[in-house]
């Protein structure tokens, strides 16, 4: 009874997760949920915040002002983007539109740059956020390349010359390529792009005439390490596009967590309340990265060890696949591995699922209360136990 369409669709899903994770106390035998890349460290803060800020209005009751955001709340974005993403230019609120989401505006960015069925496509490096695969193509026909980087470093200035490359590679192929998407802070390694990278790749697109989309939806969470050298982020709007790339190929893509658009004006309006929370949210994140890095050197277990940004660790699983039991096949012994972990009640991201270049990536978010960060990386860390590693 539904459209080919709408069966198409079908094949997309967002599972709703486990009702039942991991609680210190209401359910100590639940999985620990590594999957979705949420930031638990501060969600009594946010909450506190909330609850002391939820005297509405009646305006609320009516259809507002438009599908693009209150002009309050466009106001207020703009005061916090030029508050913490030093733009080139001040911004104003007329540049901002919002979305139920930065999923939506993944989809309207395909929709707005890519005709379908044209062969038309957007470009991206690998490994990336896994979820991107939904969002840009479930309803727009836009075809999505993967660009494999080899051993060029994927955050320096050299993988503007991979993506040139990985751009020519497509054309050949008869697909036309629209824009070049990127994550910054990345997802799933937590790399910041450097400003150098960013002009590179703005000149790229400029001469391809493609778009530059930049997801900085991380964008805050960058902390500051005392053990190395730490990452500055650096936003596409910090960077004066005058010689460079004309600035309506460039989109900035940011969000928030699910509350109404008044909340989150008024939240945004203390900027004095977000610097003192960006703070504590920052300082918990480094925390917790240490605690996991210490457990993960511990099991003994390989990652990428340069991120200073956003929730999660870029994880290297290839010793542990158990690539004697797929006949050597090391993308199904990934799936394989990720099923033992969830036997044994804990879950994450696997490499296949960010289509990174080889198997035994696995994304582990550590933006857990610290009980169930510990809790999480022990169940997942015994599996190992009785492996044989691939040497």
């Amino acid at each position: 009874m539904i459209s080919t369409r709408g069966k198409g669709w079908a094949n997309f899903y967002f599972a709703h997760g486990n009702l039942n994770n991991y609680h210190a106390t209401n359910s100590p035998t639940g999985p620990v949920n590594f999957l979705f890349a949420e930031n638990w460290l501060v969600h009594e803060d946010l909450t506190e915040f909330i609850n002391t800020h939820n005297k509405f209005d009646s305006q609320l009751c009516s259809y507002g002002e438009g599908y693009t955001g209150t002009v309050r709340l466009r106001a207020a974005m703009a005061k916090h983007l030029n508050a913490h993403f030093k733009p080139a230019k001040k911004i104003d609120s007329e540049e901002i539109t919002f979305a139920a989401g930065v999923t939506a505006l993944n989809e309207a960015s395909a929709l707005l740059t890519c005709n379908p069925d044209n062969q038309e496509g957007i470009l991206l490096g690998g490994p990336v956020y896994g979820a991107f695969s939904r969002d840009l193509t479930m309803r727009t026909g836009a075809i999505l390349e993967y660009v494999d980087v080899g051993d060029t470093e994927q955050f320096s200035p050299d993988c503007v010359a991979a993506y040139e490359a990985g751009f020519e590679a497509v054309k050949a192929r008869g697909v036309n390529i629209k824009a070049l998407i990127i994550c910054n802070p990345h997802n799933p390694t937590g790399r910041c792009y450097s400003r150098e990278t960013l002009v590179g790749l703005m000149r790229l697109c400029a001469s391809k005439g493609i778009h530059l989309i930049s997801d900085e939806i991380y964008a805050l969470s960058v902390f500051r390490r005392d053990d190395g050298p730490s990452e500055e982020f650096v936003s596409a709007l910090s960077i004066d596009p005058t010689g460079i790339i004309d600035p309506a190929q460039v989109q900035v893509l940011y969000g928030m967590s699910k509350f109404s658009m008044d909340l989150a004006a008024k939240f945004l309006d203390d900027q004095e309340y977000v610097t003192k929370f960006l703070e504590k949210s920052q300082s918990l994140l480094l925390r917790n990265r240490l605690i996991a890095e210490e457990l993960l050197d511990q099991a003994g277990v390989g990652y990428h060890k340069k991120g200073n940004a956003g929730l999660f660790i870029w994880l290297d699983l290839a010793p542990f696949l158990p690539v004697g039991e797929t006949n050597g096949d090391g993308w199904e012994a990934e799936k394989l591995l990720s099923q033992r972990f969830a036997q044994a009640g804990v879950t994450m991201s696997t490499g296949g699922q960010y289509h990174a270049p080889k198997p035994g990536g696995f994304r582990l978010v550590y933006s857990f209360p610290e009980d169930a960060l510990r809790e999480g990386i022990r169940r997942y860390a015994s599996t190992f136990k009785g492996l044989e590693l691939v040497r």
